[in-house]
């Protein structure tokens, strides 16, 4: 953004939200900007007035063109040939990309969101830790050794013989209800 001239005063604020650059997060820009974009060449080029939306991530990508943008340049794309087509006063202009920075890229940016998911995951396996033990606090009294709750019956309990076969497998029940 500082690399173009952009400074923050001459953002507009923006009601975007992006969903999916980093897996199971959200991300709102810091507002949007228009300028001028050329394509093509001195014999062939396009010049179309494009709107972007500035977002403050740590990403590898510069400037994406999103379907606004694509629709407006009537742009034709092929993502497994990294090639975009569009029409131009003097013909067809192909924008070609370069394979090996698309995969660098592509890794770059799996591994920020591999990144900043696993920091969400530990906020959230710290916050379970700070509930667990408050609520651990509480029911101290009531916590077995082995650190699992404690099973208390009540005072009035009859041990039941299950099988005859096996007296020693019985059951606990409360006093007074029927053996059927």
């Amino acid at each position: 953004m500082h690399t173009l001239g952009i400074t923050e005063n001459m953002l507009e604020p923006s009601r975007t939200t992006f969903h999916g650059i980093v897996p199971g997060l959200s991300c709102s820009p810091m507002g949007k900007v228009r300028f001028d974009v050329l394509f093509g060449g001195l014999d062939n080029c396009l010049v179309e007035n494009i709107l972007f939306e500035v977002v403050d991530l740590d990403n590898p990508y510069h400037a994406l063109l999103g379907r606004p943008a694509l629709g407006k340049l009537m742009a034709s794309s092929h993502t497994a040939y990294t090639k975009m087509k569009i029409s131009a006063p003097n013909g067809v202009i192909t924008v070609v990309g370069n394979y090996k920075v698309s995969l660098d890229t592509a890794s770059a940016g799996s591994c920020l969101a591999e990144s900043v998911v696993i920091a969400e995951e530990k906020k959230r396996i710290q916050t379970a830790v700070v509930l667990a033990q408050s609520s651990q606090l509480n029911l101290a009294a009531l916590s077995s050794p082995l650190g699992g709750m404690a099973f208390k019956p009540p005072k009035e309990t009859n041990d039941i013989v299950m099988d005859p076969s096996y007296p020693e497998r019985t059951i606990c029940i409360v006093s007074g209800l029927s053996e059927a």
